[in-house]
């Protein structure tokens, strides 16, 4: 194998970069393939990616239903995107609309007629643009606009990508010879991940005030509202559980939606009105995301008085 290796470079040397595209270069790859075309080198990220919500997009059980199985088209553009755009919602395309937000939606860009990515990279099969923006929550900001605008206002350091595209050191590509060309990077999670608050993320409080109790929350670690969507029904549930001698004597909710949200660094108060006799509460704090049937739990307090 280092035998293998060495000739490879010592081709490279002798060989000028001209030359070098024009023995390894794929036209194709410019013409807008499908996904799995990318896999062929970047087999770890198009298995990521394959599973993510992104690829869903089209196909999903929850989509077809909202849009009556495809006869509300303004939600086409995000969903079938024919090239991103920053600040701006992308034009839909017409041709290969089941994979979702694919991997040429992100990453093919007309202007250039070349494969734009976070890196400056060499890369013999097709054209590639190391572009910033990739770095930065702008690249989200086409298609997620309101929750982008929240996170604008947040003004914190942290990027979209820090919570929703995580990363580790690897390698960006998985086809011989060219991962022996690459030096390891920081390769981003193309699942494209929720992430979930926890007890360090949200404050909550509570207070008893004659035959009321007093119930603060504060969105202390996401930088943007809680839940947040430019569409879909996200909804974030408290739910207040008086407690006497160990059982369950009452039950009172509040529910938050993407109109109706916990913003970043701002208090809410909401008031209950409590039973006559009770010892103890309980404090849920749950979530169910837009997808899913199932609440999960995001933070659980329980008081004494």
């Amino acid at each position: 194998m280092k035998r293998i290796i060495s000739l490879i470079f010592i081709s490279v040397f002798f060989l000028s970069c001209e030359d070098i595209f024009k023995v390894f270069q794929e036209k194709d790859l410019l013409e807008r393939p499908p996904s799995k075309r990318c896999a062929d080198c970047h087999k770890e990220i198009y298995n990521q990616w394959k599973n993510s919500r992104h690829a869903l997009a089209w196909v999903s059980e929850g989509y077809k239903k909202s849009t009556n199985h495809y006869q509300k088209t303004k939600c086409f553009s995000c969903h079938i995107p024919y090239e991103i755009k920053i600040e701006e919602k992308p034009v839909f395309r017409k041709k290969l609309k089941e994979e979702g937000v694919n991997c040429v939606s992100c990453h093919f860009k007309e202007s250039t007629n070349s494969i734009h990515g976070p890196y400056s990279v060499f890369s013999p099969p097709h054209p590639s643009t190391e572009n910033p923006d990739y770095r930065k929550s702008k690249i989200c900001s086409g298609c997620h606009q309101k929750t982008y605008s929240q996170w604008k206002k947040s003004n914190v350091k942290k990027q979209c990508q820090d919570c929703h595209m995580p990363s580790k050191k690897g390698s960006l590509i998985q086809k011989f010879p060219f991962q022996y060309l690459h030096f390891p990077k920081d390769v981003h999670n193309h699942s494209f991940p929720t992430g979930k608050a926890d007890k360090k993320d949200i404050l909550l409080e509570v207070k008893k005030v004659k035959r009321k109790l007093l119930v603060k929350i504060k969105n202390l670690g996401i930088p943007h509202n809680l839940p947040t969507a430019d569409n879909g029904k996200p909804k974030v549930y408290l739910t207040v559980i008086f407690i006497k001698d160990g059982i369950d004597i009452n039950r009172q909710k509040e529910m938050f939606f993407p109109k109706k949200a916990i913003p970043y660094k701002k208090e809410i108060s909401i008031t209950f009105r409590t039973p006559k006799n009770f010892d103890s509460v309980k404090i849920l704090l749950e979530r169910k995301l837009s997808w899913k049937k199932k609440k999960e739990v995001l933070l659980e307090i329980v008081e004494k008085f």
